[in-house]
């Protein structure tokens, strides 16, 4: 009776005690030169370095980009940081992607002012419009339970 009772006990515990809890982060790649394939500014290259002060605190398993010069540029000090492999996705199918990255926790994804948006909605944020001068804005995605919430935090370029 006993070992049936401390069974019942660490069923509610593992069933109600532990939320399922998952955190994503989504950024639009810093400021650009012109081009086809450009590089980022320097005000770019240093608003990416800031970004790394402001993962250095924070648990990060994954870093996703598009292979352009400037998504790879934001990403890379946070990899670095982070002693993490930049892994590639193709923004021609971000549906797909969402489907995997849902499954994941701590995961940023480094894209662009017309991806950010799209990807962000296919995981069940908030829906956003990012202007091609929109510079600096991270979304925070986290999903506690069922809900899902939605943060911008702004990273400076110091």
């Amino acid at each position: 009776m006993f070992k049936y009772f401390l069974g019942c006990c660490f069923l509610a515990i593992s069933t109600f005690g532990f939320a399922e809890q998952h955190t994503w982060y989504f950024v639009r790649h810093f400021e650009k030169h012109l081009g086809d394939n450009p590089s980022l500014t320097e005000i770019g290259k240093a608003r990416a370095e800031a970004l790394a002060v402001f993962f250095s605190d924070k648990s990060l398993n994954h870093v996703y980009s598009t292979d352009y010069h400037r998504t790879l540029e934001t990403a890379t000090p946070i990899a670095v940081l982070k002693d993490l492999s930049i892994e590639y996705y193709n923004p021609q199918i971000l549906a797909e992607f969402a489907t995997k990255i849902k499954k994941l926790d701590h995961v940023l994804v480094v894209g662009h002012s017309n991806t950010t948006p799209q990807i962000l909605s296919l995981m069940g944020g908030e829906d956003i419009h990012i202007e091609e001068s929109d510079y600096g804005i991270v979304y925070k995605l986290q999903k506690h339970n069922f809900e899902m919430t939605t943060k911008r935090i702004h990273i400076p370029f110091n």
